[in-house]
């Protein structure tokens, strides 16, 4: 049944019509404003991760180094514990044209989160259909999970653009171009965006690699050849994992270094099968993550804006029964394994929140194809209730509206501030601008060392001297 609205009309357009090329537009200029809006002041300050990310592009620009002196290293040492690497060097031409400062450090990740909303459109577009891909595309353009995302540049947020790309060029994969090719270099850099794609992206290419052969939408030639650029991209990582885990020295292969890190790795220390009862610990593991994606919020205020969560804090029902349409029960054909790489992204993310505990950094794999779920649900619903698609696309233009109208508030503009210490870094520049003698700070954050190094811009060993002991 389909209903008289002017969004059904412009989507039930012929293919020649202008109408799904304006609405695209339409969205798009949605999607790009409310990234945009305020993005030099909001959020204020920087996150210390932020902060870190940065001072590792500078000086591996500067000096071909990190800030504990390893050459291009495959992974960062950071805190300790360590830092994925992917978003330092994807920030280095900014660092290098722009010099050291929020703007250079947020974005490339707010380019990455404008250009996912494309790639969602020619993702679902692939998967069923023109209308689903605008869809999509509106879902994504006003998420506040994404829109959050996109605007600060803690480093793993890039995950879901770089896994979104590949997985894009993988649908659009075929016999007669290197779409698996360069969909291969896209998930290899997907494990040097964020340590969970270690499980997620191994699962989903086990679980969908034989559909795309089965199918012949790709020859095994084109298999092989994809699979072995992938291994040997990742094989740096697969090195660092085994240093790691072994304890093992670094590696220098020419100028790149494999770390040790000098404490356990965080992989290591919050996978659920290095420890001591991997069994109870994955059940654990599972009810966070469900307890996490019901209530749609963390324990971390930077992640949301309460009470709009990743969706709009109501959806995940609709996003279960979206997952229940995703099993090719009975359709056929090519829908069938459109149905299953949906599904295999779910299976892989849910395998993530398995064996990590989760927050809603660490479930970001799940996110996009949650909102394809949420898509094939609304369509569903369409096809069965007069008016459900204008009516959900109104109820969540008006959650946009009061979600956008909270998030630029006076409220959370307080609990960003605070979060992101946005009055640090000016205070340092006017403390050492003022004075020659050394400058103390408290005692109650040890993290403030990295807003030193990113305004001083000093080697780590030669840091001024700080009163809690920090260098």
């Amino acid at each position: 049944m389909k209903n008289n609205s002017l969004w059904s009309k412009i989507l039930h357009q012929p293919a020649a019509s202008t109408g799904p090329y304006l609405l695209f537009f339409l969205i798009l200029a949605i999607g790009v404003t409310a990234r945009l809006w305020d993005f030099r002041s909001l959020p204020p300050g920087l996150n210390p991760d932020e902060a870190s990310i940065g001072v590792e592009a500078y000086y591996l620009y500067t000096y071909g180094i990190d800030r504990y002196g390893l050459s291009y290293p495959v992974h960062l040492i950071s805190w300790g514990s360590g830092q994925n690497a992917l978003y330092a060097y994807l920030i280095l031409p900014l660092v290098a044209l722009k010099g050291l400062n929020p703007m250079s450090i947020r974005i490339p990740m707010l380019l990455a989160g404008i250009l996912s909303i494309p790639l969602m459109y020619f993702a679902g577009k692939k998967l069923f259909g023109e209308k689903f891909g605008l869809l999509a595309m509106f879902l994504i353009a006003i998420s506040p999970w994404h829109i959050v995302n996109s605007r600060w540049a803690v480093e793993s947020n890039i995950l879901p653009f770089v896994f979104l790309a590949g997985f894009t060029l993988f649908l659009y994969s075929n016999q007669k171009n290197h779409g698996f090719l360069f969909a291969s270099m896209f998930f290899a850099a997907s494990l040097y965006a964020y340590g969970t794609a270690y499980v997620g992206v191994p699962i989903f290419l086990l679980l969908t690699l034989p559909v795309l052969i089965y199918t012949k939408q790709i020859t095994i030639k084109q298999a092989i050849t994809g699979l072995s650029v992938f291994f040997i991209l990742i094989l740096p990582i697969v090195l660092f994992i085994i240093v790691n885990t072994f304890q093992l020295n670094p590696i220098h292969i020419g100028p790149v270094t494999i770390p040790r890190l000098p404490v356990q790795a965080r992989y290591e220390a919050m996978a659920a099968v290095f420890g001591n009862s991997p069994l109870r610990t994955m059940m654990e593991n599972i009810s966070i993550m469900l307890k996490l994606l019901w209530k749609q919020e963390d324990a971390f205020p930077w992640n949301y804006v309460k009470p709009f969560g990743y969706f709009y804090t109501i959806t995940f029902p609709f996003a279960l029964i979206g997952l229940f349409l995703t099993i090719p029960l009975k359709s056929s054909g090519e829908k069938k394994s459109r149905q299953w790489f949906v599904l295999a992204w779910m299976i892989a993310s849910i395998a993530i929140g398995t064996i990590h505990p989760t927050n809603l950094t660490r479930l970001n794999f799940i996110f996009t194809p949650i909102l394809f779920c949420i898509a094939l649900f609304i369509l569903e619903l369409d096809k069965r209730i007069k008016y459900s698609l204008t009516t959900s696309v109104l109820a969540l233009s008006i959650g946009f509206v009061l979600f956008t109208q909270a998030y630029h508030g006076e409220e959370y503009q307080k609990r960003a501030s605070a979060v992101f210490n946005s009055g640090i870094i000016p205070a340092i520049e006017f403390a050492t601008e003022k004075s020659k003698s050394s400058i103390c700070f408290t005692e109650s954050t040890y993290v403030y060392y990295i807003y030193v190094l990113f305004t001083q811009k000093c080697i780590h060993q030669n840091l001024p001297t700080i009163s809690n002991g920090y260098t």
